[in-house]
């Protein structure tokens, strides 16, 4: 299919799988510079005709999937803007915090969001429809989950005719699966954590004697606790089972910690209860679709994951200053040289810096999250297009807060954010 330009106005054109071949292949500084017009439908159910950039439809959807979570997931409105970064930069994330703080939530309704589908039977116990739709993988994993809960079974037909072969449609390296979810990730088997580390490495799996791209582009893992812990002296972490799952573990760049309103307002028990109003005055009506309706809504598609990807074609395009590039370096040594001052608050590497750059670049697209702190109503269209249209594609310096994400130990996330911040202040 050639790539069109106007298509990318219509949500439901552009969202074809087709596209996420195809959109590689149209030139990046069309997507930047050439502009087209379009309609979009206001909050008083008018359509107002707009010309944006190419790129700037894909940012404006995007932006209003991230005014729309944040509404919905009061206080969590960074943690939405750190996803939504991540998922433009094709990093995985983490995902951590006590029982019952809406991380599965969080990760199911933002791959609503972008279109991501769960396959399922009809009621009637018929598949699903058979057109070609962008899916998403979701699983709790147990200190008993075997790999072929994730990856497929083996196809014993072809094994008769000698080939090693794994069923997978619909599972995490099936066809036009974009999305994973894996909840307590920390409990999977070496088995399964060695072939996700190749899958979030390389996008590629091992079957039948031969490397296989996998569709996956979004990877979200989550867990009650880091599966890490203090050896008591405050500096290095220890335990057998954080040495088995470290490899794993410091692929997850960011690490967000999802605290309950007790938590982050400790003994304030007016703000307290307000949150626990909001809370559960926005999320009433989705909890009643249980009761009320055969089978819950899933959570409005607002953008689609081919938007994710044309951003992530143009993360290096987003200029990086010389002075917020310097910045960025000093904060990497600095990090890195914790353990020498006896409080490592996370172990920095080639690796971590390389990975975060493209996040920190992908986030300059978005609206930083505090902007949302305090608002009784998602913002609007209109204001949505006026931030667009006054937005520059450059990295500032409050888009280096990407740095206090990405703490080993959750304790620690704290005391990392007042260093970051000191060197923010200071440098």
């Amino acid at each position: 299919m050639p790539y069109k330009f106007t298509d990318i106005t219509d949500l439901s054109k552009f969202e074809s799988p087709d596209y996420t071949e195809t959109i590689y292949k149209a030139d990046v500084n069309d997507l930047l510079n050439n502009r087209v017009e379009g309609k979009i439908l206001s909050e008083d159910g008018k359509y107002k005709s707009v010309k944006l950039k190419v790129y700037q439809w894909s940012q404006f959807r995007l932006l209003k999937l991230q005014s729309a979570l944040s509404h919905f997931f009061v206080n969590y409105d960074t943690h939405i803007e750190m996803l939504l970064a991540s998922a433009i930069a094709q990093e995985p994330i983490l995902f951590i915090g006590p029982p019952g703080v809406a991380k599965t939530e969080m990760a199911i309704n933002f791959f609503g969001g972008i279109g991501l589908r769960k396959p399922l039977q009809d009621l009637d116990g018929k598949k699903s429809s058979g057109k070609e739709i962008n899916k998403y993988f979701e699983y709790l994993l147990s200190p008993f989950s075997v790999p072929d809960e994730l990856f497929g079974t083996l196809d014993f037909k072809a094994l008769e005719a000698g080939e090693v072969r794994h069923i997978n449609t619909n599972m995490i390296t099936g066809k036009l699966v974009r999305g994973v979810f894996l909840d307590e990730i920390f409990n999977a088997s070496s088995n399964i954590l060695n072939t996700l580390l190749t899958l979030i490495n390389e996008r590629r799996y091992f079957d039948n004697g031969l490397f296989k791209p996998a569709d996956l582009k979004v990877f979200i893992g989550a867990s009650n606790h880091s599966p890490i812990s203090r050896d008591g002296s405050g500096g290095a972490f220890a335990s057998k089972k954080a040495g088995e799952l470290w490899a794993f573990y410091d692929r997850f760049t960011l690490r967000l910690y999802f605290p309950t309103p007790q938590e982050y307002y400790q003994t304030n028990e007016k703000e307290i209860r307000k949150q626990y109003r909001i809370i559960i005055d926005r999320s009433c009506d989705r909890a009643m679709e249980k009761l009320t309706l055969e089978r819950p809504k899933e959570f409005e598609q607002i953008a689609c994951i081919n938007d994710l990807l044309l951003l992530g074609r143009l993360v290096g395009k987003v200029e990086l200053p010389d002075e917020t590039r310097e910045l960025m370096y000093v904060m990497i040594s600095n990090l890195a040289t914790q353990r020498r001052k006896g409080s490592e608050l996370c172990y920095m590497s080639p690796r971590k810096g390389n990975k975060l750059l493209p996040i920190i670049l992908a986030d300059a697209f978005l609206i930083p999250g505090e902007e949302f702190y305090n608002l009784e109503k998602a913002p609007q269209t209109t204001e949505i297009l006026e931030y667009i249209d006054g937005l520059e594609l450059r990295v500032a310096e409050k888009n280096l807060r990407t740095f206090y994400h990405i703490w080993d130990y959750e304790g620690d996330r704290d005391k990392l954010k007042d260093e970051v911040d000191m060197l923010l202040e200071n440098v």
